[in-house]
């Protein structure tokens, strides 16, 4: 696929044949009063012109037009008289922050123009995006890609606190919500010393696998954003027994939560398998009622009494 031709609109066709002439293009088709088409100077596009009666109301058409000597052809066309008597520039040659080079002005009818020397940052610039480097959430699961955003794990009851003496780690976390809308949680997590922004997406059908994106933030913003979010701040420890090859985070709940043991493991696939300790219990995994968004709204001590 090639784009080499555009089409803008004029009203006064025969008005704006003399502008685009006197700004280097040359005329190729030319039905008086109806339509032109012109050739640009360099490479291979052409550009034409059509008749309207009225022209759409907003910003208009924007047409780039590169041209290497950039500031040396505004100066020229400075001297032409493209709109008359003068040549309006609505802004000089000035060096934008996508590393183009920029001047801009308008045709007769309004349409903005823009004579530009970008080189090859038009076509390559720093932040290009290589299309076959970008991959999906999806393709990315289906290859199994232990590096992607997806969090798999399966959560249970506990049944003692015989985790306790096995545990090699036990932290302090407090976490609350800005949003626990099941298609976009947005956690905010005070976990020891350290802060964290984690947002995680609606679970699949089996309730293993969602998409989790977690950053660290810095100690004091965690705060401030704790303060600011929905009623039911979550209040835990958690536990970390490791087995196997795998570590189990259990978490012990206070406040209107006291009470409440739940276990989770984090796997690199759904079938995986792992080793069961003798304190884990019934799995929950697809029960929505044992997600930290939900126990936030609804403390596990209120549960009973609905």
């Amino acid at each position: 696929m090639n784009l080499n031709q555009i089409t803008i609109p004029a009203v006064d066709v025969e008005v704006s044949v003399a502008f685009y002439k006197k700004l280097g293009l040359k005329i190729i088709v030319h039905v008086p009063a109806q339509y032109a088409r012109f050739e640009c100077p360099d490479g291979d596009s052409t550009f034409s012109i059509h008749k309207v009666d009225t022209l759409q109301t907003g910003d208009g058409v924007m047409v780039y037009f590169e041209i290497e000597n950039l500031d040396q052809k505004v100066e020229e066309f400075q001297n032409l008289n493209l709109h008359g008597d003068t040549t309006i520039f609505d802004l000089l040659p000035t060096d934008q922050p996508w590393l183009w080079r920029e001047a801009r002005l308008k045709d007769p009818d309004g349409n903005q123009l823009i004579l530009y020397y970008a080189g090859d940052n038009r076509k390559n610039p720093p932040w290009r995006i290589e299309e076959d480097k970008v991959e999906t959430i999806e393709d990315s699961h289906l290859r199994g890609n232990e590096s992607n955003s997806l969090e798999i794990e399966r959560k249970f009851l506990v049944t003692s606190d015989a985790f306790k003496k096995e545990a090699h780690t036990q932290t302090r976390i407090k976490q609350g919500y800005l949003s626990t809308d099941p298609e976009r949680t947005v956690r905010v997590r005070i976990k020891g010393e350290k802060g964290f922004l984690t947002i995680k997406g609606k679970s699949n059908e089996t309730g293993t696998t969602r998409v989790e994106v977690e950053e660290e933030i810095a100690f004091a913003k965690a705060e401030t954003l704790l303060k600011l979010c929905l009623s039911g701040i979550i209040d835990k420890t958690r536990y970390e027994v490791t087995i196997g090859h795998h570590t189990w985070e259990v978490d012990e709940f206070y406040g209107d939560s006291t009470g409440l043991l739940l276990a989770e493991i984090e796997l690199s696939n759904e079938n995986e398998s792992f080793t069961k300790p003798t304190w884990i219990g019934k799995e929950v995994t697809a029960d929505k009622k044992y997600y930290n968004s939900y126990i936030s709204m609804h403390p596990f001590n209120t549960w009973n009494k609905k």
